[in-house]
């Protein structure tokens, strides 16, 4: 299953999901990242935590491994801070 790691600095965004009908409501953090990588994958860059774990963190590591049929799933993610990434 060979994990493989990648590491991009990002911006955050807190956003409500549900709706006022909807039994299934609450937060979602969404991040945006360097060089727009996963602009049209939701799910890699939406994450259902609690926002504390990302404060004062400006980068996302995530690690992938190739599922069934050779699609990538991202299986860990830590958030980190780098000086880097304030430059951007």
């Amino acid at each position: 299953m060979n994990p493989t790691k990648e590491t991009y600095c990002f911006r955050c965004m807190v956003s409500e999901v549900g709706s006022v009908r909807s039994h299934q409501k609450g937060k979602t953090t969404y991040v945006y990242l360097s060089g727009n990588a996963y602009e049209y994958s939701y799910m890699t860059r939406s994450f259902w935590i609690d926002y504390k774990r990302m404060l004062f963190k400006n980068q996302v590591i995530y690690t992938f491994e190739r599922g069934i049929f050779g699609l990538k799933i991202r299986k860990d993610f830590e958030f980190v801070f780098n000086e880097n990434c304030l430059e951007e």
